[in-house]
């Protein structure tokens, strides 16, 4: 029986906690490497795993044509497949620009690579479209394209030169030849291999009747898509055209890729094809790459065990408080569980974190979200509170500025920066609410409070810029 990943439905499961009983994808399991030889471990209990087996497609292909046929379609294949498309439009409308559109087309490769790589492991999801950064895949997915795309551009130059029914007959026998040299591309990873014979005719033996229904199946997709490209190529402008075409040869593609990758699963111990994805270091090293702790909340938050993650992410700050990336995710975590109090409890040290690496643009909208929660939040020190509202008043937001430094000297009377933070609030009501008597008490506090020459110059500049006359 195929089993799936508890918080990955779409991906198959690899390993079983007994004590649980949960079944786990590869993303979902940690690696003791120091104690077990990087033996996976259940992120609730901790406890070894067992390996379920990974379980080679069972179903032919040409039972579940409908999946191929859906398959390219989902957000993160046409994701690149439209961004390609839209730079398709600046190309010229002759074989310069199909030239140009081939070389755009280098990152459908990246994908169809890894694409090949999930489908050959049982994988039955789109990999995320970020994985054409990876560079493991760049040698293997260049080469499939242009190997794909020269197949391509031969057989519609076929077609121009022979005619539609010539054209067929010449494309129907090289797509039994492009199959298989597609194939070994993927299996070797070098494009010369499609020109070695024994190796074409050893993995045509291996796949057997596969291989003849998947060429047919391609040719007839084939046939299909140059009618299309065809007819919007002459009814549409060459700017509309080609990205449309685009479109449909990138679907095509990846379609392509996805059923090779799903032959090699299910022929992949006679090919000899051992897939990263599959091998067991490489699987260790896999799960390495994402810290183990931030995995480990993942299951957590999935498992609905928020107040663990709270907990977790404490402990973390306590000794990585000035991290400015740590304390963004506990933020956007709190801020996604709804969690106002602890979001409050976080907001002036995650205020302070923001100004000290000069990110003030976001502070104003922050200080207006906690006000939402709380009417009366203020930073939680004289200092942070007096960077804060001048950074409000400077945006446009004077009466918030007013309301954070209101009794300021209760809150801190010692603080040093008393004396002109009240001249700063008494030139606020004076220039932006015209509340000149108002303006005239803060004056007189520190007049009458503060007897530094220093703070009583600063009084006097304060009352000549305010226009306003010591009574």
């Amino acid at each position: 029986m195929k089993h799936t990943c508890k918080y990955h439905p779409g991906v198959q499961a690899s390993w079983y906690c007994p004590d649980d009983g949960v079944h786990f994808c590869e993303d979902c399991v940690a690696s003791d490497e120091a104690a077990d030889s990087g033996r996976a471990r259940c992120f609730i209990c901790n406890k070894a795993l067992k390996q379920t087996g990974r379980q080679v497609a069972q179903d032919p292909f040409w039972k579940i044509l409908s999946h191929f046929v859906q398959y390219p379609m989902s957000r993160d294949p046409m994701v690149i497949v439209l961004a390609v498309a839209v730079l398709c439009a600046v190309a010229p409308p002759n074989w310069v620009g199909v030239g140009i559109a081939v070389a755009l087309g280098l990152p459908l490769g990246f994908l169809a690579a890894a694409i090949v790589e999930y489908s050959a492991g049982a994988r039955m999801r789109p990999p995320e479209y970020t994985v054409v950064k990876q560079q493991e895949f760049y040698a293997k997915g260049a080469q499939f394209w242009l190997l794909f795309a020269g197949g391509l551009v031969a057989l519609g130059y076929g077609f121009f030169y022979f005619g539609m029914l010539k054209g067929a007959g010449i494309a129907l026998l090289a797509w039994f030849w492009l199959t298989l040299a597609l194939l070994q591309v993927v299996l070797d990873g070098n494009i010369a291999a499609c020109l070695a014979p024994q190796r074409l005719l050893n993995t045509l033996a291996v796949v057997g009747v596969d291989y003849f229904l998947a060429a047919l199946f391609l040719f007839a997709t084939f046939i299909g898509v140059s009618i299309v490209c065809s007819v919007l190529y002459d009814l549409l402008p060459s700017f509309i055209g080609l990205p449309a075409s685009a479109v449909i040869v990138g679907w095509f593609f990846f379609l392509t890729a996805h059923l090779l990758g799903y032959l090699i699963c299910q022929h992949r111990e006679k090919l000899g094809y051992l897939s990263p994805l599959q091998d067991e270091t490489a699987m260790r090293q896999r799960r390495a790459r994402k810290p183990e702790d931030e995995r480990r909340q993942a299951v957590l938050l999935r498992e609905g065990k928020y107040d663990k993650v709270v907990s977790t992410y404490k402990l973390k700050l306590e000794k990585k408080g000035g991290s400015l990336s740590l304390n963004e995710q506990y933020e956007k975590l709190l801020t996604a569980l709804g969690r106002k109090e602890d979001q409050l409890e976080h907001a002036s040290r995650y205020l302070d974190l923001l100004m000290n690496n000069q990110q003030e643009y976001r502070v104003v909208e922050l200080v207006r979200r906690y006000r939402q929660m709380d009417a009366g939040f203020r930073p939680a020190t004289a200092q942070s509170t007096w960077d804060v509202a001048k950074l409000l008043a400077e945006n446009g937001e004077a009466k918030v500025a007013l309301n954070i430094l209101l009794d300021l000297h209760k809150r801190a009377p010692t603080w040093p920066g008393l004396a002109e933070a009240y001249l700063f609030v008494a030139s606020l009501l004076k220039k932006e609410f015209n509340l000149a008597g108002k303006a005239e008490q803060y004056i007189r506090f520190v007049e009458t409070r503060f007897r530094e020459p220093k703070a009583q110059q600063l009084a006097a500049e304060c009352r000549t810029d305010l226009g306003l006359q010591k009574g």
